[in-house]
């Protein structure tokens, strides 16, 4: 009997040398919970730990991002032999795991042009801290700055959003001005920005009247109306509405490719800040490739083939950007 629990305890000293000389580190990595979703590398349901003992969930509040390149072979071991990583596990961090997509539309919110790289977010995706490539120093970047970022952006936010609100009160229009700043800095799933987002509407909506009513006198008056609210309000909702309706009013004063360019830029905003604008400006842009599509329809009509062509070669550069741009281009091959 002596014998039999001699011979355990030398199995579990062993077992425990051998974990800590860092030869259990490949089962190690497997312990990363990577996520797939930013909703669900933000929730934490439990479980159990490495040992197999029952763990209790934990409040999230970070999210650590890995961009893996489309060939990666296997996980790098930075992680697994990081004391950081395996401690935030347990913490409040969850963990992302990403393929690398310079099409998706978080990726391009980010800025992230290659991979690998390391991404340090709040709870609702918004980027503080990033790193390009995998090595020992950088998880513990991501890990040790974020918290401080995010906690000095959400300080920061709760006081300017109270400033802008009491100003508004007393001047609306330096009210104003602080608000479009809020929004210009402004990070998606935060109340303040919305709400800052939503109390400009409010303020601007009289001066949208007044563009209608000034577009209705001439579309010159009211693009010069709609250009001068672009101005003040930039990439804010109104500044970016007043961007979608300055597209339309040049497009009916034929000027095409401006309008066209003006959508494509208001198309590239953050969806998740400006989603109705951003859909706005993708409406626009069908309706003015549809125009197009109706005056390639037109020309090929024509009983001069010769000038057909030449009228299409001239819609293919007007519409560039569009799908009728590419039809034109199309037509006249």
């Amino acid at each position: 009997m002596k014998t039999t629990v001699l011979a355990a305890a030398l199995v579990l000293s062993l077992a425990g040398l051998v974990e800590a000389q860092g030869f259990g580190r490949e089962r190690e990595r497997q312990r990363i919970p990577w996520a797939n979703s930013i909703e669900k590398a933000g929730s934490d349901a439990g479980g159990r730990d490495f040992f197999g003992r029952k763990r209790d969930p934990v409040e999230k509040k970070y999210i650590f991002v890995y961009v893996r390149p489309l060939n990666e072979d296997s996980e790098p071991r930075e992680f697994a032999n990081c004391a950081d990583v395996m401690e935030a596990i347990d913490g409040p961090w969850g963990f992302l795991k990403l393929d690398f997509d310079k099409e998706n539309a978080i990726q391009r919110a980010w800025g992230i042009k290659t991979s690998p790289a390391l991404v340090g977010c709040d709870l609702h995706g918004n980027d503080f801290v990033k790193v390009a490539g995998i090595s020992s120093h950088n998880p513990p970047t991501v890990l040790r700055n974020t918290p401080a970022l995010v906690q000095a952006y959400q300080a920061k936010l709760k006081a300017e959003f109270q400033k802008a609100m009491d100003l508004v009160k007393s001047d609306e229009e330096k009210g104003a001005k602080l608000l479009v700043d809020i929004c210009l800095t402004g990070k998606t799933g935060y109340k303040e920005v919305s709400d800052c987002q939503a109390k400009l509407g409010e303020i601007t909506e009289i001066a949208f009247k007044k563009g209608e009513l000034a577009s209705a006198v001439s579309p010159e008056t009211g693009a010069e109306y709609f250009e001068d609210l672009t101005k003040v309000y930039r990439t804010t909702p109104p500044g970016a509405k007043a961007e979608v309706i300055l597209a339309l009013l040049d497009h009916a004063r034929g000027n095409v490719q401006p309008a066209i360019q003006r959508l494509l830029k208001v198309a590239k905003y953050d969806a998740r800040l400006l989603k109705a604008e951003v859909d706005a400006a993708g409406k626009a842009l069908d309706e003015i490739s549809k125009a197009g599509d109706a005056k390639i329809e037109a020309a090929l009509q024509g009983p001069d083939k010769a000038l057909a062509r030449e009228v299409i070669r001239k819609l293919a550069k007007d519409y560039a950007g569009t799908e009728a741009g590419k039809h034109a281009n199309d037509a006249a091959k």
